[in-house]
Order: structure tokens, then C-alpha cells, then sequence
């Protein structure tokens, strides 16, 4: 049985790498939001560095695949997720995101990942302030930094690309878009783009472009100088949409009611009841781990991992939540008793979670 050594090694990297890591560039960047003079940004800036704990726990899967330099992919995943929940965080509070201003902060991702450029633009031009004082610039700046340390960086190149196109697209849409429109825009823009994937939902696709899993680990594997095409190409296969769309929908799930008071979409809303939910959820968590016989042997423990720590998070063992979570649970199949063990240690120790999730 796998599991137990799966698990140890997991709890060895990410306690022992990634959570000192991700404390140390937090505290870091803080530093960095100090030269912000508005107070409403600045404030922004800080509650997405808070947030990015959480999204490194979860991303941190990475450090079960063969041949990962840990230390610098979780320093590289950092700098990315830093400048995407700080883009998500400002969008998420300002109600008056026009498509101009959209697409010009979300091209510092572009920026962020393009090694042959070091021309940065004004991202806050069409925002009332107009200026952070530079933060964003230094995000991206620091994010190519890492970048341009990646051996493979070319190998995942195009593949980061496409997905990152995709994704920016997604953004400016759901942010620019009215709330009485947002669906029927979403669902136009999916149709146009989902020619692949006939078994999920056109929203279910947007879903699963709208997480940054994918983009977080094709940096990743890009931290392993024997990469080849072939692996890119699996990885891209096993985990879009599916494991993709799991970490979207459990995201969801956890954030159900504080989204009724903010501006994020939330896709679990599109479902018509509890018990679609659930089905989908399990459809997914099936279709991911069909890949488990035809990728690499941690493969399954990615998924289980991933179902871990949003199933044990203390916001889903409220209400009817907590019946959902035993479905999830049970879905993930053997061996996850394991599993969920080793994150409530790690979030014992107060290692996972963002200070506002406790």
C-alpha cells in the first residue's frame, strides 16, 4: 500500500519546503505593499498575500511528481498565484471593472511569464487612482525572476500560453460582465471555445479554465531540466478539465455563502440542487481518476490530496455541508481516512489555513 509513503513524503516536502517558503516571501511582499499610499489598495494587496497560504496548500500537490526541484516551484507557483489573487482580490471588491482596465491589469500575467520582455505598463491606468505605486509591477517583476530560472521553461512554453490566454479571457468576461448577463455570457463564450470536452457543461468548462491549477503546475514541471513534451502533453490531458474542475468546484463549495455577498461568480450556483452537486463532483473525481493506471504512481494521491483539504476545511463540516463532505470523501475511494489525517495535522500545526479561515 502506497498511501502511508505518499503521505509522509508529501507532509516531509510541504512542512518542511513549502510552508517555511510560502511564510517567508509572504512576510517578504508585505513589505512591498507598505509604499502603497491608498489605503483601499493596500488593503487588497494584503488580504490576497493572506490568501495565497491557502492557495499554496493546495497547489503544493505539485511536490509529488517525479523530478520537481520543490524549492523552486513552490517559489515560482508563489510568485504567479501572488499576482493572480491579487488581480482576483481587487476585481472581487471594485464594481465598476470596465473591459479596458480588465484587460490591461490581467496582461501582467502575460508579462509576468514572458521572458523576452522587460517593458511593463501602467496596469492601474483606467482605475480610479490610477496608480498601486508600482506594486504590480514588482509582482511581475518577481514572478519573471523565477521564471527565467525554469530549465524546461521552453518545453511548457506554448502550453502556458494557450491556457493563460483562456484564462485572461475568462476573467475580463466574468468581471466586466453585468450580473443579469454574466451567465448568458459565459455560457456564449464557453461554446465558442468548448469543441473538446462534449461530457461537462459549457459553465462546467469555464469552471475548469477558470482555476490556475494547470498553469501552477506546468510551472512546476518546468523546475525539471529532463522534462519532455510528452509528459507536458499527459499532464495537460489528465488534468484539464478534470482535476482542474475538481479544485474549482470544491472552491466553490467552500466559499458557497461568502459569495452571496461579494462579486465573484460562483459556479456551484449554477446547479440546480444539492444532490446535482454532488453528482458532478463524483462524475469528476471518477473521469480523474481514470488516468490513475496511464500517468505516474502519486497520481491518485494528487486527487486524494487535493479532496483532503477542502473536505476537512472547518467551512465544510457546517450544516448540510457536512453531508456533502462525506460524499466527497467517499468518492475518492481508498484509502482516504489516510489522507484526511495527515492535513488535519498539518492544519493542527497551523500550517494550512489563512488567518481568516480559523
Amino acid at each position: 500500500m502506497s498511501y502511508l509513503p505518499n503521505c509522509i513524503n508529501f507532509k516531509k516536502n510541504y512542512s518542511g519546503t513549502v510552508c517555511p517558503l510560502v511564510t517567508k516571501r509572504i512576510y517578504e511582499y508585505s513589505r512591498y505593499t507598505q509604499q502603497i499610499r491608498t489605503r483601499l489598495i493596500r488593503s487588497y494587496a494584503i488580504e490576497a498575500l493572506d490568501k495565497n497560504r491557502f492557495d499554496l496548500a493546495v497547489s503544493s500537490v505539485f511536490t509529488l511528481y517525479p523530478n520537481v526541484n520543490i524549492s523552486l516551484a513552490a517559489d515560482i507557483i508563489f510568485s504567479f498565484q501572488a499576482i493572480v489573487q491579487y488581480l482576483d482580490t481587487i476585481c472581487s471588491h471594485y464594481s465598476s471593472s470596465t473591459e479596458s482596465f480588465l484587460k490591461l491589469i490581467f496582461s501582467s500575467l502575460k508579462d509576468a511569464t514572458n521572458i523576452r520582455s522587460d517593458d511593463f505598463i501602467k496596469y492601474f491606468t483606467f482605475f480610479p487612482s490610477k496608480d498601486d505605486d508600482g506594486y504590480l509591477s514588482i509582482l511581475v517583476e518577481k514572478c519573471r525572476q523565477k521564471v527565467l530560472l525554469l530549465p524546461a521553461f521552453s518545453v511548457v512554453r506554448d502550453y502556458i500560453v494557450a491556457y493563460l490566454t483562456l484564462f485572461i479571457d475568462l476573467q475580463v468576461l466574468k468581471y466586466s460582465s453585468d450580473e443579469a448577463d454574466i451567465e448568458f455570457n459565459l455560457l456564449s463564450w464557453s461554446n465558442a471555445h468548448n469543441q473538446r470536452y462534449s461530457e461537462i457543461s459549457s459553465w462546467e468548462f469555464c469552471m475548469s479554465v477558470d482555476s490556475p491549477l494547470m498553469l501552477q503546475l506546468l510551472l512546476a514541471l518546468a523546475t525539471n531540466p529532463d522534462l519532455t513534451e510528452q509528459e507536458v502533453e499527459n499532464i495537460s490531458n489528465a488534468f484539464f478539465p478534470w482535476i482542474c474542475g475538481i479544485q474549482k468546484i470544491l472552491e466553490g463549495y467552500l466559499s458557497y455563502n461568502d459569495s452571496l455577498f461579494s462579486r465573484s461568480i460562483n459556479y456551484i450556483f449554477l446547479y440546480t440542487n444539492l444532490k446535482e452537486y454532488e453528482d458532478r463532483i463524483t462524475y469528476f473525481i471518477k473521469k480523474a481518476y481514470e488516468n490513475k493506471n496511464s500517468y505516474f504512481k502519486k497520481y491518485g494521491s494528487i486527487i486524494k490530496i487535493l479532496l483532503s483539504i477542502y473536505a476537512t476545511h472547518p467551512k465544510a463540516d457546517a450544516g448540510m455541508k457536512k453531508i456533502t463532505s462525506k460524499v466527497i470523501l467517499r468518492a475518492g475511494g481508498r484509502g482516504m481516512f489516510i489522507y484526511t489525517g495527515l492535513i488535519n495535522v498539518i492544519r493542527a500545526k497551523n500550517q494550512l489555513l489563512s488567518n481568516k479561515d480559523q
